[in-house]
């Protein structure tokens, strides 16, 4: 049986390892990209089942990231959990508007992701 492939869109170093280490120990095959762009490379040249972006990057930030997912018809199907430190009612309805199937506010903890997982059907 396949893993699921996850992609982790972060430019913070430690919540990217944080996050692919505990997909992988979780059964997940994870890779990574430091920002919006990378991603969508990413995404253009493999298939994924989950995706964690963060929203305050270089280069595109997540909410653009997520805008481009949704209207490709090769990812808009992808479950997109957003990650940020904006813990604000109007910016998560808005992710969520666009597409996002969770919002997870930092710092992170296995009880977070636990549940992202299970927002994004996993």
């Amino acid at each position: 049986m396949n893993k699921p492939r996850v992609l982790v869109v972060d430019d913070g170093a430690l919540n990217r390892n944080f996050i692919k280490t505990y997909l992988t120990v979780n059964g997940f095959e994870v890779d990574t990209a430091e920002d919006g762009l990378l991603g969508l490379e990413r995404v253009k040249k493999s298939k994924y089942d989950l995706i964690f972006s963060d929203v305050e990057m270089p280069n595109m930030n997540g909410l653009e990231f997520l805008k481009n997912l949704k209207t490709s018809e090769e990812s808009k199907n992808i479950p997109v959990v957003m990650l940020t430190t904006v813990d604000k009612p109007e910016f998560i309805e808005r992710a969520k508007r666009m597409g996002a199937v969770h919002y997870m506010i930092k710092p992170f903890d296995q009880e977070k992701m636990s549940k992202a997982l299970k927002e994004a059907g996993f």
